[in-house]
């Protein structure tokens, strides 16, 4: 299903399936839906042509038409959606062979064959029906004549060329970002050494400048053109566009080169003979070319052609929205304006500077507004062009409306709305569809990744695609809306890994819009819903009541309703009566509903008539009991109830045993307050994505929950918490169902048991895990050491990790420092605070050596890190280790032999771990100042300078048995290296201490000597 042909394609094979299935039909039934699947295989390809065609070149007529034709095609799918779920019932669960039991059986079965009956001739009517509207529909368009698309030109300038040609200096902002892309294209590729270097700089390089829609691309590609082109023998900037003339681009490079030789070129059609003569005029040449604006890979592959890759120093930049046109070429990624430009941009063109900003300027309207623009300047632009001239009382009207970029009679909005939607209809349909469907989601909420694809599953809206499954091609369309910047990724601040993604409040607004539009989902907020529509087949409520009847929505036909999304809302009164017949989604978060137990308990009652339901969310909504009914959702898919018993109710609910018949599960999420029924793995055996506790199951039904486990060969998510009894047995059953799962990308284990932690079973160094592992997380196991799975030809992929580890050795660390996407890393000291034990790893590391090269966070508890470049400045030593006499520390001949904090002219230092931004680790206080380890200059050896990405120290003292002034000690030495980084400005450091109640008692270092 897409937006641009409704649920066209998906009747025709419904229809089909009709056709060939064995169903009883009536007489002369099967020409009328061979009649229709013809008819819609006519509509689903003009639909398509109208898809393909630009907005602008489409006449009210045939989008009016197209509008028609889709509202007919989900009528039509809701009608054959009851007509095969009424006829295919599922099996009844086995009961007792009583009689009484199989006069039941016989009756249900009756029933069932009387419904079928009805339900063959109900659909002979509703497929005369369906003919009918059709043919209206057909008709209309043939009386009045109307055409699938309207060829014209383009006419509307595009705003960008302003900006393109205003003087760098004008531009907030640019200087950093111009600094850095003149730097990447000016730099070696590689190489060591004078002649490494000059010979890389002699290749041709392509930067590709990519960000989303508004960010600036065009106006620093062409301010980096304007500083760097005229040192090239030739150069040219040319703006390629969406479904662009590559004729006439190739005809302006060349006019642009070398405008007296090719002043004939414009008779010159033939594409490939331009390229070759590009390729020739090129061949010899120094040449700067930015190739503006790209959209598709096959019009820059046609260009990237025909640029010679020469010896003589040539550049070429791209701007790009879509990071898939990148691909092969160095990549600048334009982020976001920072706030304090923001802030002068908005100012700028506000008042013409900050400096003349009056004393009434409504400061707080102003920062909301900031925050809303999210450090795009074409957003910036457009807000402060909107604001000109308005009174307080406007700004703060603006800035608390829903949408305050759409609807207004301001030539800056129309631009921006206009550029945003560029990016927009130059998607393929079918990810039209799928983001429209993020409208559903309040303003800066942060989308879960699985959640969403299981909608865009539940809904329909995924094709079936030969060697992947519906999940695999969901994130393959997720993927391509973020290399086309329609999302962006959240990263984590510290370990860099992307947990969340959001939709930019602009982008939001034109698709909210755009979904009203097309009938597509109701926005409903406090203000009324956005659409005027009568029929609703999405709605989405964003806090209040939901589905309140003194509300516009509360009179609304929900007859045809596919999908009921709810944030924050009160649902007291909901009842999921028979209306709701067509849903596919309900996905409710962080609604509340009343202190009435009673109603708490029943208003799901229902829930097992919503035969169509494929997704049911119930996140951090109250629920005090789960229906046996559920069992009835035979079409089930997703089934998230995390968070039910949180948010302070304090509740357990069961999980009812009636969940084993749901056999279409892809996705169940539960969390430590949700029992489990013992079994329910044995039928449901197609799940994909698995969250749940087994903390109230019995040690034998552990056993059988972790044996069933190995079933699930299709698992690529799986947490369990609440183990408790892990003991060496099941840790075996556990493993052996490890390696059936070679599809499996996050693995959480919650172990934790009053007792202390578990000691890992020998079996470990056995284990078979999937190479496709990326995230793992194994809390309440000890293990010895370093497990012998970890390791990076094993674990290419692996980028979280974290452990309960006992004995660090330089194997260990070695195996820890070359996974090559690692990016967090944990490691807790198994008996810390408990045991005695002396351990230590050191590693030497060369300047050329690649040791934890994308590690961000480096988190060490119960373990001390010590840095230190070695004497020859060629190498430095990385050593992690824990208290005892017996641990080794290394000497550092790198600190100034009176131990103070003075700048001072040192080696260059070795970078041990280059994009290290968080590094938290325990100092044995005692272990180095009464056990004889700390150096000659009574330093800690902690050289952060080979730290050069660092951000973020949190130092815990270990005080115990320490004496105070030696934690006074270790303290100001702490903070001394931190203040020789040469990041010192920027960089945090905190320090606490623990153990703190078990000090030494008061003594100084004279006394203990």
């Amino acid at each position: 299903m897409d937006l641009v042909a409704g649920a066209v394609g998906s009747i025709i094979t419904k229809l089909g399936e009709l056709l060939h299935g064995e169903y009883k039909l009536q007489k002369g039934l099967p020409e009328q839906i061979e009649y229709l699947k013809i008819e819609l295989e006519s509509a689903h390809t003009a639909l398509r042509n109208l898809g393909e065609t630009p907005p602008e070149q489409l006449g009210p007529q045939v989008r009016l038409w197209a509008r028609e034709v889709r509202e007919v095609s989900y009528d039509m799918e809701d009608i054959l959606d009851a007509f095969l779920v009424d006829v295919v019932e599922g099996a009844a669960p086995a009961e007792t062979k009583s009689k009484k039991v199989l006069l039941k059986r016989l009756m249900k079965k009756m029933a069932r064959l009387l419904r079928k009956s009805k339900a063959c001739h109900d659909i002979a009517g509703a497929i005369e029906d369906m003919k009918k509207r059709l043919q209206e529909v057909s008709g209309r368009r043939d009386r009045y004549s109307i055409p699938v698309a309207v060829p014209s030109p383009a006419t509307k300038l595009d705003p960008r060329l302003v900006d393109m040609h205003k003087e760098a200096a004008q531009i907030i902002g640019i200087e950093r970002t111009r600094a850095e892309l003149i730097a990447m294209l000016l730099s070696s590729t590689h190489g060591h050494g004078d002649a490494g270097a000059s010979s890389s700089n002699n290749r041709t390089k392509i930067v590709s400048v990519v960000g989303a829609g508004g960010l600036g691309k065009t106006t620093l590609a062409k301010a980096v053109y304007d500083e760097l082109s005229t040192g090239y023998d030739c150069r040219a900037f040319v703006s390629v566009g969406r479904n662009p003339d590559l004729v006439q681009v190739f005809t302006s490079i060349f006019l642009l080169l070398d405008e007296k030789k090719y002043k004939t070129i414009h008779g010159v059609k033939d594409l490939q003979l331009l390229i070759g003569k590009l390729r020739e005029f090129l061949e010899k040449e120094r040449y700067f070319i930015v190739i503006d604006d790209v959209w598709d890979i096959n019009s820059w592959q046609a260009i990237r052609s025909a640029l010679h890759r020469n010896n003589n120093g040539s550049r070429v930049v791209k701007t790009t929205r879509n990071l898939e046109v990148a691909c092969g070429d160095e990549v600048y990624q334009l982020g976001p304006l920072s706030h304090d430009n923001s802030k002068k941009l908005f100012y700028m063109r506000l008042y013409g500077g900050e400096n003349k900003c009056p004393a009434h300027h409504p400061e707080e309207a102003s920062q909301k507004i900031l925050d809303k623009c999210g450090g795009v300047p074409l957003a910036i632009i457009t807000m402060a062009s909107l604001l000109v001239g308005k009174s307080r009382e406007d700004w703060f009207e603006v800035c608390s409306s829903p949408g305050f970029y759409r609807g207004r009679e301001n030539k800056q909005v129309d631009d921006t709305v206009w550029i945003l939607s560029l990016s927009y209809h130059d998607l393929p349909s079918h990810l039209k569809t799928c983001l429209l469907y993020l409208s559903v989601y309040p303003e800066d909420y942060e989308i879960k990744k699985n959640s969403l694809i299981w909608k865009w599953v539940a809904e329909g809206f995924i094709e079936k695609k030969t060697g992947t499954n519906l999940f695999q091609r969901g994130e393959e369309y997720f993927h391509q809306l973020i290399n086309r910047n329609m999302i962006q990724g959240t990263e984590s601040e510290w370990s860099g890994i992307i947990h969340r993604y959001r939709v930019h409040d602009m982008v939001l607004d034109l698709i909210r819009g755009l979904a009203g539009e097309e009938n597509f989902i109701t926005i409903s907020n406090e203000d009324g819903g956005t659409s005027s529509q009568h029929k609703v087949r999405r709605i989405a409520r964003h806090n209040g009541i939901l589905l309140d009847q003194s509300h516009p929505d509360g009179h609304r036909d929900m007859t045809q309703l596919r999908s009921l999304v709810a944030h924050g809302c009160d649902i007291h009164g909901l009842v999921l009566h028979p209306c709701f017949k067509l849903l596919r989604v309900l996905a409710l978060e962080r609604c509340t509903s009343s202190d009435n137990d009673e109603y708490d308990r029943c208003w799901l009652k229902h829930i097992g008539k919503l035969v169509h339901l494929r997704y049911l969310r119930l996140q951090s909504t109250k629920v005090t009991e789960l229906p046996e009914a559920i069992g009835a959702l035979k079409l089930l898919q997703t089934l998230d109830l995390e968070g039910i018993g949180a948010r302070g109710y304090g509740m357990e609910v069961q999980l009812p045993s009636s969940v084993s018949l749901l056999t279409q599960l892809v996705c169940i999420r539960c969390d430590d307050s949700t029992k489990v029924p013992d079994g329910f793995l044995q039928k449901v055996t197609s799940l994909e994505e698995l969250q749940i506790s087994v903390r109230m199951l019995s040690f034998e039904s552990q056993r059988q929950f972790l044996k069933e486990l190995g079933n699930q060969s299709q698992l690529r998510v799986l947490c369990l918490f609440g183990m408790v009894m892990l003991d060496e047995s099941l840790q075996a059953e556990l493993l052996k169902s490890l390696g059936n799962m070679q599809e499996l990308q996050h693995l959480h284990l919650d172990c934790n048991q009053l007792t202390g932690i578990i000691p890992a079973s020998t079996e470990w160094d056995k284990a078979l895990v999937s190479e496709h592992l990326r995230h793992l997380h194994i809390h309440g196991i000890w293990f010895p050491c370093v497990p012998s799975f970890i390791d990076p030809t094993f674990l290419p992929n692996l980028c979280y990790l974290e452990l309960h580890v006992g004995h660090m050795d330089e194997a260990g660390l070695r195996a820890l420092g070359g996974l090559p996407d690692l990016h967090y890393l944990c490691i807790r000291l198994a008996d810390y605070g408990s045991a005695s034990h002396k351990q230590v790893a050191v590693v030497n590391v060369a300047a050329h050596d690649v040791f934890f090269p994308k590690l961000r966070s480096l988190r060490l508890y119960g373990w001390m890190v010590q840095l230190a470049t070695n004497g020859d400045s060629t190498s430095a030593s990385i050593s992690i280790w824990r208290g005892g006499q017996d641990a080794m520390v290394f000497d550092s001949n790198s600190k100034a032999e009176d131990g103070g904090c003075s700048r001072r002219v040192a080696p260059a230092r070795v970078a041990v771990m280059p994009n290290l931004h968080e590094l938290v680790f325990t100092v044995p206080v005692r272990a180095f100042y009464e056990d004889g380890h700390a150096t000659y200059d009574n330093n800690l050896v902690l050289d952060l300078e080979c730290l050069p990405s660092l951000r973020y120290v949190e130092a815990r003292l270990d005080c115990k048995d320490a004496f105070p002034d030696d934690v006074d000690k270790a303290e100001a030495d702490l903070r001394c290296q931190a203040q020789l980084h040469p990041n010192s400005s920027a960089l945090t450091l905190k320090v606490f201490k623990v153990y703190e109640a078990m000090m030494a008692r008061a003594a100084t270092s004279t006394e203990r000597r």
